[in-house]
């Protein structure tokens, strides 16, 4: 510790204090000073104060009186002792050495008129201080310590954050802004920029950029392996810790991206213990990264199974029982729009999704010839057609990953005033993603050409669903279907999906 810093640290601990009240009390005008150990080295040369304000020294007695008190405090020092003796101008010192973990770091000393100290009473003195300086380090250690192990056990709790992250969500878009907040969180730091490597290049993208209170942050540039500062550390693997900033590499078997943290001129530098704290973040942000990866290309596979089942189930049905591949993208693009605007989890949105591509499995086969008729339907026709979500469910059943979609497939052509089919379920008896799956069905099928319907436009299809709300439709979903619109995105859904698809 700075010995000015110790100086008054000691100069308030009560053994301090009742040492200097009791001696006040028994002494005519005594006059204290802590004087710390660069005092005593402005002393040694002639500088300083005069030791005792209330005698009036001459020059040749002040300089005579610093010649007394050196030689004196080195034989305290010495002895390790209180020492009293009589100052040029007839007054009466008494000096205490202050020594802190075999270091001098200053002297405590009294100037009164009277006799001298006893030898009693400066030992009793130098016990006091004693305690006070052992007390003091005492004190400085355990906030040393804590210190240290305050910002350790930050890093712990984080890594169970950490733990927690990877566990609830592994939607990279969700996860990396989380690890970023997190990491200025913990540091304390102004940003925070993660970079993921593109698979099969040496190129590293910005994939999250976040500031410390939720500002907003410049969107930083790419970065390519081995080039620049932040590219060299990604390809030698060998973190940079500069001042106001600390740059690591996410490492797994290779190099996976880059997690940067900056701090402004006004606020403290990084230093040893904030790296260590940000590799044990990297480590940990590896894992969930690396779960989360491997969850997207999982999904990808499943995503491009379900559409390839999809468009086989289409290319077996016949006439008004075919979808195009736009078809079903606006399906699936509307249903996860939906769930998105209503706030579903992620594990209630996707089976949603799976379903809109595959609602209509039960249709292909025997009797979907019906489909193409553009006359009024039999009631035997009619029987035949409201049994195809039954039908649909069962072939699904035997693929465990489409368990979820089964309710939403079976069934999704109920109605929310109890009329509708296959068993007449009423309100919240539907499962909510085939309330969801009902209106974007029914969306899909206004804009899009049907043989017993006339082609509506957008705005024509969003007007006749909001007239059945309550009847037909949820009309919680309806409301959500009508916020898609008021933002436009009804029609940018539309577009996008008739160009690529619009999800997976």
């Amino acid at each position: 510790m700075k010995p000015l810093v110790w100086i008054e640290q000691f100069s308030r601990h009560p053994a301090v204090l009742i040492l200097r009240e009791a001696l006040a009390a028994g002494l005519p005008r005594p006059v204290w000073r802590m004087i710390p150990e660069p005092g005593i080295k402005a002393l040694s040369v002639g500088k300083g104060p005069v030791l005792c304000p209330a005698a009036r020294h001459t020059a040749p007695q002040r300089a005579a009186c610093r010649q007394r008190f050196l030689k004196q405090l080195r034989l305290a020092q010495m002895k390790r002792e209180g020492i009293s003796f009589a100052c040029p101008a007839g007054a009466q010192a008494s000096i205490f050495p202050l020594t802190q973990g075999g270091r001098f770091q200053g002297v405590l000393t009294l100037c009164h008129r009277g006799p001298a100290l006893p030898r009693p009473l400066l030992r009793l003195g130098m016990t006091l201080l004693e305690t006070a300086i052992r007390e003091t380090d005492q004190a400085q250690e355990l906030k040393t310590l804590s210190q240290t192990i305050q910002p350790r056990c930050v890093a712990l709790s984080t890594v169970h954050t950490i733990h927690r992250l990877i566990s609830s969500t592994l939607n990279l878009k969700e996860l990396l802004p989380r690890v970023a907040r997190l990491c200025c969180q913990v540091l304390r730091s102004e940003s925070c920029v993660v970079w993921l490597r593109e698979s099969g290049s040496r190129q590293m993208l910005p994939r999250a950029a976040v500031r410390r209170g939720g500002g907003k942050s410049s969107q930083p540039a790419a970065v390519s392996v081995g080039k620049g500062p932040i590219g060299k550390v990604a390809a030698t693997l060998i973190a940079q810790v500069k001042a106001r900033s600390i740059v690591v590499p996410l490492v797994e078997e290779e190099c996976l991206g880059i997690l940067m943290v900056r701090r402004g001129p006004s606020g403290p530098v990084f230093g040893a213990l904030d790296h260590e704290i940000l590799v044990t973040l990297a480590e940990q942000a590896v894992v969930a990264i690396r779960n989360a990866q491997m969850y997207e290309r999982q999904e990808k596979i499943t995503w491009d199974t379900i559409r390839s089942l999809s468009a086989i189930l289409d290319g077996m049905g016949e006439g008004a029982g075919k979808m195009t591949q736009a078809q079903r993208e606006i399906l699936a693009a509307v249903t996860g729009a939906l769930a998105v605007e209503m706030r579903l989890p992620e594990e209630e949105a996707r089976p949603i999704q799976y379903a809109a591509l595959l609602h209509d499995a039960g249709r292909v086969g025997p009797g979907s010839e019906i489909l193409k008729k553009s006359s009024k339907l039999s009631e035997s026709e009619v029987a035949q057609v409201r049994q195809h979500p039954v039908t649909g469910a069962r072939f699904l059943e035997p693929m465990e990953i489409l368990e979820p979609a089964i309710p939403i497939v079976l069934y999704h052509h109920e109605r929310y005033d109890g009329t509708g089919y296959p068993k007449g379920l009423k309100g919240e008896q539907i499962p909510p993603g085939a309330r969801i799956l009902a209106v974007a069905n029914a969306f899909e099928a206004m804009i899009g050409s049907r043989p017993y319907r006339k082609q509506m436009t957008v705005e024509q299809a969003v007007q006749e669903i909001a007239s059945h709300a309550g009847t037909q439709f949820d009309p919680k979903v309806v409301q959500a279907f009508l916020q898609l619109q008021k933002g436009k995105k009804l029609e940018q859904l539309v577009r996008q999906s008739q160009g690529r698809p619009a999800v997976g």
